[in-house]
């Protein structure tokens, strides 16, 4: 007798067994792929490709005394071969609390028993199917029904047939568990592919694992991310882009990643000597900021990029001693405290989390401004920024990875000390080390370890070199003793002013048009989303009026309003970042409530998930508006302080008033009856810094008032007694050759508003009026009598 897509002897088959008739399996077959090729056509054309492929001998399709079908591979039985219904019921009755899981998939769908017995007892719940062997589906098509099958209930199926399979198909599975899943698989698969079996679901564990590290990650620091971004933004502008300023400068020049692993200890007479002789440039990250400090050896800079308040523990040593010789360079989503507190110089980098960057900033030479990609730790954003520098090679010092001794950490780099802590058994992981023997390691610093190696497997045109002594292996380096290393580096490479840049900075111009852009959606936002809140009403009202036309109507309302709200910049850039959890998981259900046909079921479904993510993001615009407008505030003043500087560049000469400007306006008298005027220091020293600069100094005095007179010459400035105090710039740039674009002027009165439409620059002190500071280029932060020509030097000066 004959088995479909197979043959074997009658004396092969237990007694009352009988095989399919061939005929009615191509009939089945064929119903079955239209049924495919409507429903699930992904499927259905694979299914067509592989039908050809098959190995027909490897599954066959028999019948009990009853007419049941089931599968036999070899010896060896899919399901029970006396009562496989009874036994798909069991199988089902085993999972316990099946409703509380948002997703259920199927591994191993044999002939469907077990699939069917779950949507009786649980009718209504929805599901996958993951099928390891395309020959079992094969036989499934042709002695199955489709049509028998809940098809509305089955969001998909996947077949696997190459062993790249399970990765993709777990990868993309569990992006999209709503909630919760419960995973059935068929028993027998376990003993009849139990490689397969056991790839799927390690691969499995291993995506949970991962989504379950970066929805916690995400929830943690979502908010903290933009909050950053916003109070950080202005040490991005006032700091140099390392990787715009330097990119590719240190091409094959050596680079020491020091972390605070326990081996670090070992090698701290190496890295003095390496600092001290120039062999290479040492760049700590984390907390081995601390260790190195304490044990007086100073990096030639710093990295850190934890968005977290507690961040700062990682300069700890630099903060107590009151350090400004060592330059950070920090990722721009670091937490806000670091920055505001660390007292050296900085660069910066910018980091994928940060939106906010993405829309703000281009560079000034239109180059892409590039981003580090976030990670588990510094460590690989520090790699990511060495790669991009072109550092050859990068010598690892202190990545452990791994325990040593029951430490992991170095002595003296975490407040409280961690150093001493032992692996929890339940964490404990044997890894291989860097001299192939066993260590215990636990799994953050596995997935730390596996994000290291995917990077480097893509940097194979440099040499990574792995110096840490005991230290987990890590695919991807060479192990080297760093005393092997420092016999190698035979001569100084180390500028003394390697981070000094041509400061090519950021595109002011776009960034002011993106300030303006981000100002509109800043002040509509609010407006849609409460839009958004009533129209999620009249949805709710209009669910049980029995309506149709009204009802669908209410729906493309809320529809059209949220996809203003997505749309809106602002929103776009800072709400939807700080809410991506929520998001991700709202999307998760519209498939659900876009199925639902009940209106009032529809209605609350949207209730249920719509209004809380609203909420929240209300809270998020209401709570981050204040920083927003911090921001922007000071966008503009250094937008003008960036055009005073330009403008500054070709001013030869500042004419400068004496009254109310050099002087607070007030005029005293001494007791004989002395007119006396009072003088600022700090306008000495701003005169003094201005001549440096090159810059004439002239005082207005048209009444040749000798008081005056002699206060310009012990300021050593210049007076100009021009009585004709209208014509005045006019007759400077006479006198001295000069373009009146050339000249700046700070002038006291309202009568010299035209005036400043005649010179390159022009400047009004804190006290003048409102009408005259409209009217100049820049308002000084102080007073007149208090120091103006201090800060204009400043200004000027850069």
């Amino acid at each position: 007798m004959k088995v479909v897509g197979c043959t074997c002897n009658a004396a092969d088959l237990p007694q009352g067994y009988m095989v399919l008739l061939k005929k009615e399996s191509i009939m089945a077959f064929i119903e079955n792929m239209e049924i495919l090729k409507e429903s699930f056509p992904d499927v259905w054309a694979k299914m067509s490709e592989l039908e050809g492929k098959l190995d027909k001998d490897l599954v066959k399709t028999i019948s009990t005394r009853d007419g049941t079908q089931i599968l036999k591979v070899g010896k060896q039985f899919i399901h029970d071969k006396k009562v496989p219904l009874s036994e798909a019921e069991n199988i089902i009755k085993q999972f316990n609390n099946v409703k509380e899981h948002s997703d259920i998939l199927f591994y191993g769908m044999g002939m469907g028993y077990h699939i069917k017995a779950f949507v009786d007892q649980y009718p209504g719940l929805s599901f996958s199917i993951y099928e390891p062997v395309p020959e079992v589906f094969y036989q499934f098509l042709c002695n199955a029904d489709l049509k028998q099958m809940p098809l509305h209930l089955l969001k998909n199926i996947y077949i696997e047939n190459c062993p790249e399979d399970p990765n993709i198909f777990c990868g993309q599975y569990v992006r999209k568990i709503s909630n919760s899943v419960m995973v059935i698989d068929l028993p027998a698969y376990r003993t009849i592919f139990p490689d397969k079996h056991k790839t799927f679901f390690a691969e499995f564990e291993k995506q949970i694992n991962e989504r379950r590290l970066s929805v916690a990650t995400n929830s943690t620091f979502q908010k903290r991310w933009t909050i950053n971004s916003l109070k950080n933004f202005i040490q991005v502008l006032n700091s140099p882009n390392i990787l715009v300023e330097k990119k590719g400068y240190f091409r094959n020049k050596p680079a020491i990643l020091v972390a605070a692993g326990p081996s670090l200890e070992e090698e701290i007479g190496n890295l003095r000597k390496i600092k001290e002789d120039g062999l290479a440039y040492i760049f700590s990250v984390g907390t081995a900021l601390n260790s190195l400090i304490q044990r007086q050896v100073y990096p030639h800079a710093a990295c850190t990029y934890d968005p977290s308040e507690e961040n700062q523990i990682f300069c700890k040593e630099v903060l107590e001693k009151g350090i400004k010789s060592i330059p950070l360079i920090f990722g721009s989503t670091v937490g806000y405290e670091t920055l505001a507190k660390y007292p050296g110089p900085k660069s910066h980098m910018l980091i994928s989390q940060d939106s906010l960057a993405a829309f703000y900033l281009n560079a000034v030479n239109q180059e892409r401004v590039e981003s580090i990609n976030d990670a588990t730790t510094i460590a690989i954003i520090t790699l990511q920024l060495l790669y991009k520098l072109g550092f050859n090679p990068i010598i690892l010092v202190g990545q452990n990875l791994a325990y040593l001794d029951g430490k992991n950490y170095t002595a003296g780099s975490t407040y409280p000390s961690q150093e001493a802590i032992q692996p929890e058994p339940n964490n404990a992981v044997l890894v291989k080390d860097v001299y192939g023997n066993e260590v215990f390691s636990n799994h953050s610093y596995i997935r730390m370890r596996q994000q290291i190696e995917n990077y480097l497997s893509h940097y194979t045109d440099i040499n990574i070199i792995n110096t840490t002594k005991y230290g987990a292996h890590i695919e991807g380096t060479r192990f080297e003793t760093l005393d092997t290393i420092i016999s190698q580096l035979n001569h100084r490479v180390v500028e003394d002013e390697w981070l000094e840049s041509e400061k090519i900075g950021y595109d002011m111009e776009y960034l002011i048009k993106q300030n303006h852009i981000m100002n509109d959606a800043h002040a509509k936002v609010a407006q849609l989303l409460e839009k958004c809140k009533l129209n999620l009403d009249n949805v709710r009202q209009l669910a049980d009026s029995g309506n149709v036309r009204r009802i669908g109507q209410s729906y493309e309302q809320f529809n059209l309003s949220m996809d203003e709200l997505r749309n809106n910049q602002f929103f776009a850039t800072f709400i939807t970042p700080m809410n991506r959890v929520e998001l991700e998981f709202l999307i998760l259900t519209v498939s659900d409530i876009s199925r639902e046909t009940d209106p009032i079921i529809k209605a609350q479904l949207m209730e249920q998930h719509f209004r809380p993510f609203l909420l929240n993001c209300e809270q998020d615009i209401i709570s981050i508006s204040p920083f927003f407008q911090e921001m922007n505030q000071s966008i503009q003043d250094i937008y003008k302080i960036r055009t005073v500087r330009q403008k500054a560049a070709g001013i030869k000469i500042l004419l400068v008033d004496s009254d109310g400007v050099l002087t607070d306006g007030s005029i005293y008298y001494s007791a004989s009856g002395d007119e006396i005027r009072k003088f600022h220091y700090k306008d000495c020293t701003g005169i003094n810094l201005l001549k440096e600069k090159g810059i004439k100094i002239l005082i207005n005095n048209p009444d040749a008032n000798p008081v005056i007179k002699n206060a310009a010459e012990k300021l050593g400035i210049h007076e100009i007694t021009s009585g004709n105090k209208s014509g005045i710039i006019a007759v400077v740039a006479k006198e001295y050759g000069l373009e009146q674009t050339e000249i700046a002027c700070i002038f006291n009165d309202m009568c010299d508003l035209a005036w400043f439409k005649q010179v390159g620059l022009s400047f009004a002190v804190q006290n003048a009026s409102q009408d005259l500071q409209n009217a100049v280029d820049y308002v000084l932060a102080v007073n007149g009598g208090q120091g103006a020509m201090l800060e204009i030097a400043k200004l000027l000066a850069g």
